[in-house]
């Protein structure tokens, strides 16, 4: 079976980067561990990194981990019957109903807990948060409430819609923090400025209040995600797809005549969002897949042979498809150079924001 070879060397220099890079500014790196499905040995090496809060947008994954020395957010609203699981796995939420953090309010208070929030902003991204003109009215509500403590704000980008965000949209985000302090009283602890699609804005500019980052696609991917080109600085072969070819024979394109040489790997549909995958080094063609495999045009090359593998890079869905998959083996590897390069890396682990 097709196999995922996770280079843990790799993900540990990629954190290290980003995590000097955050340090810098003074905003703290927060993992996002969804495209990974919250995978433990990957967690582990976080740690090294001194990376303990993480946040995933699935509860299922974060439960098996309750017991670990981690903290956690959830991104994503659960459902009503997860609300206790919710209270009792994960120290904070993003929360955007009032009703639901009402009811955690009255679960969290039933297991002597405080439950943290922070409100998600719909900023120009269109997929879930509350308006800005809701703001102050939320934070009134939510201030009473014995069991919940409302740590702070979260925004996001380029998840629904592909808008980046820009020097303005800082500024103005600063400026709606503020008027809601200001009208409310309440200081947030933690303004979380977005995911990936923030580091270009990063490098150059200040990001004012922001003072939380949630970094997932660039940790394990190592792209700048505006633009889907590599980070010079960063591995982008943290996380490959292995597949073995099972048949190779001659085959005639129907449309032209023309003769090639097609080989079979064992990758599907059900396995991957095959139009995300890319090989690695090898001058061939992928023509299409079914449901569990994946034809490839080998370009002539009568070299290859039954048995034979090819590696793929994998695009941020398709990582996510393989990682959810338990069929698909996990290969966890170690490059002794690079390991040594961590070692050495001259960077103070990222105490961030208060907890």
């Amino acid at each position: 079976m097709a196999q995922l070879n996770i280079n843990l060397s790799k993900i540990e220099y990629n954190a290290r980067v980003l995590q000097q890079m955050l340090t810098r500014k003074h905003i703290h790196l927060t993992p996002v561990l969804k495209s990974v499905a919250s995978d433990q040995r990957v967690i582990e090496r976080l740690n090294k990194v001194g990376l303990t809060h993480f946040a995933d947008s699935r509860l299922n994954h974060l439960t098996p981990l309750r017991d670990t020395d981690n903290t956690f957010t959830l991104l994503r609203p659960s459902r009503t019957s997860e609300y206790k699981t919710l209270v009792e796995t994960c120290k904070m939420s993003i929360q955007t109903e009032l009703s639901v953090i009402r009811e955690l309010n009255e679960i969290a208070a039933s297991l002597g807990k405080k439950h943290q929030i922070m409100l998600m902003v719909d900023w120009k991204d269109g997929r879930e948060g509350i308006l800005t003109y809701d703001l102050t009215y939320y934070v009134k509500e939510i201030l009473p409430l014995r069991h919940i403590n409302l740590v702070g704000i979260a925004f996001n980008f380029m998840c629904f819609n592909s808008i980046a965000p820009t020097e303005d949209d800082v500024a103005m985000m600063t400026q709606v923090v503020n008027a809601v302090e200001s009208d409310t009283g309440h200081h947030f602890r933690v303004i979380s400025g977005g995911n990936s699609s923030m580091l270009p804005l990063l490098m150059y500019s200040d990001l004012e209040r922001i003072n939380e980052l949630r970094i997932g696609e660039t940790l394990f991917r190592g792209i700048d995600t505006t633009t889907n080109v590599g980070i010079a600085s960063l591995y982008q072969d943290c996380i490959t797809l292995e597949a073995e070819i099972l048949e190779i024979q001659p085959r005639i394109y129907l449309e032209t005549g023309d003769k090639y040489l097609q080989a079979i790997v064992d990758i599907g549909q059900l396995d991957t969002m095959v139009n995300e995958l890319k090989p690695i080094a090898h001058q061939i063609e992928i023509l299409g897949a079914t449901s569990d495999q994946l034809m490839l045009d080998l370009k002539g090359q009568d070299f290859y042979q039954v048995g034979d593998t090819i590696h793929f890079s994998l695009g941020y869905s398709a990582l996510s498809l393989c990682m959810f998959q338990d069929q698909l083996e996990r290969n966890y590897e170690e490059d002794k150079g690079i390991e040594a390069v961590n070692r050495n890396f001259s960077v103070n682990a990222c105490s961030g924001v208060r907890r």
